[in-house]
């Protein structure tokens, strides 16, 4: 008698961990890797941008050093000489103007380097209107 209460308590036993054994396995197959990319990615459809109203307060003397930087460095002899590490950023806006100068260091025709100096204008929407090195 004694076997068999045993046995008819270590069934339900047996069962329980059987079940949970399955259970942890479909977790584990069904869970899915929560930092996978997903199978097909939609790329967003292309917008249109659409330029703001032209306003002196929200163009940054930041951008206007990028937009002038490439029209300086064309009239350099030797554009990757470019050097901005002296950059003195300096910024106006006279008579509906942006005016921006900066010193940087390039070669010179001699193939020294020298620090130069540069000024851009700007017209009020922040359109490049002349610049040269000084």
């Amino acid at each position: 008698m004694n076997n068999s209460i045993v046995d008819q308590l270590q069934k339900p036993a047996k069962f329980i961990i059987g079940f949970v054994i399955i259970a942890f396995i479909a977790y584990l197959l069904f869970s899915g890797d929560s930092d996978a990319e997903p199978v097909a990615k939609a790329e967003p459809a292309p917008t249109a941008q659409v330029k703001p109203e032209p306003d002196k307060d929200k163009i940054s003397d930041l951008s206007l050093y990028f937009d002038c930087k490439p029209k300086i460095q064309e009239q350099l002899n030797n554009p990757k000489s470019f050097d901005p590490s002296v950059t003195s950023l300096k910024y106006n806006f006279v008579d509906n103007e942006h005016i921006i100068g900066f010193d940087f260091y390039a070669e010179n025709g001699f193939g020294g380097e020298v620090i130069q100096k540069a000024v851009c204008s700007f017209d009020a929407d922040g359109n490049i209107l002349k610049y040269g090195i000084v």
